[in-house]
């Protein structure tokens, strides 16, 4: 197979893209299969916790900085959308290509059994150390596969917070309250340790600044 074959991504799936110079600039470009306009949506860069809201199809570019691995997705809940993107980005090849297509009914019967609905993101610290105490407190991340991130479980010994990855298809709903309940377990952490915690954390999921 030719290296140059783009990945294709189906339905907000994240796969990983390496950039392989230093400040690539990546041109995002959109193909509209449908007799609509977009008016909200978001583009994502995994691993840099990057989020740009969008409200139209003009092209536009994201800077790469330096080598490491990227994954790009697109939300909206007007469109299904796709994600295209070399899995080897370079100066040369940069093109991150999202099509949206009309929802069809599966698609919009997803976005409600998507959100975890048993999450509590609203829980007082008190509740938090009883959950940690119970060894059911996770960040919640999203991926391809059921793989965990090296250096979760010595993470977890220490803290007492492990990590989750639920279905790498992300509606909008789903992403703001794993995004919601990050940002709680962070602000605990922050509260309980400062901010050193933070260097031992081995992955930063949404919501983690």
């Amino acid at each position: 197979m030719r290296k140059n074959i783009l990945t294709l991504i189906l339905a907000f799936t994240f796969i990983t893209s390496y950039a392989a110079d230093k400040d690539i600039i990546a041109e995002v470009v959109f193909e509209n299969f449908t007799e609509k306009e977009l008016s909200s949506g978001a583009f994502l860069i995994i691993g840099t916790n990057e989020r740009i809201e969008i409200s139209n199809t003009e092209s536009f570019n994201v800077k790469l900085s330096g080598k490491g691995k990227y994954q790009f997705s697109f939300l909206t809940d007007e469109f299904a959308a796709y994600t295209y993107y070399p899995a080897r980005i370079t100066n040369k090849k940069n093109t991150i290509t999202i099509r949206l297509e009309e929802k069809k009914q599966q698609d919009v019967e997803r976005e409600y059994i998507a959100i975890p609905q048993s999450q509590n993101v609203n829980l007082t610290h008190q509740q938090i150390e009883q959950k940690i105490s119970e060894g059911n407190l996770n960040f919640i991340i999203h991926g391809i596969d059921n793989s965990i991130p090296k250096g979760f479980d010595d993470f977890k010994e220490k803290y007492g917070i492990g990590v989750v990855k639920e279905n790498c298809v992300i509606d909008p709903l789903s992403f703001k309250r794993a995004t919601e309940s990050n940002q709680m377990i962070y602000d605990y952490l922050n509260d309980k340790f400062g901010k050193d915690w933070l260097s031992e954390l081995p992955f930063k999921p949404f919501g983690i600044k």
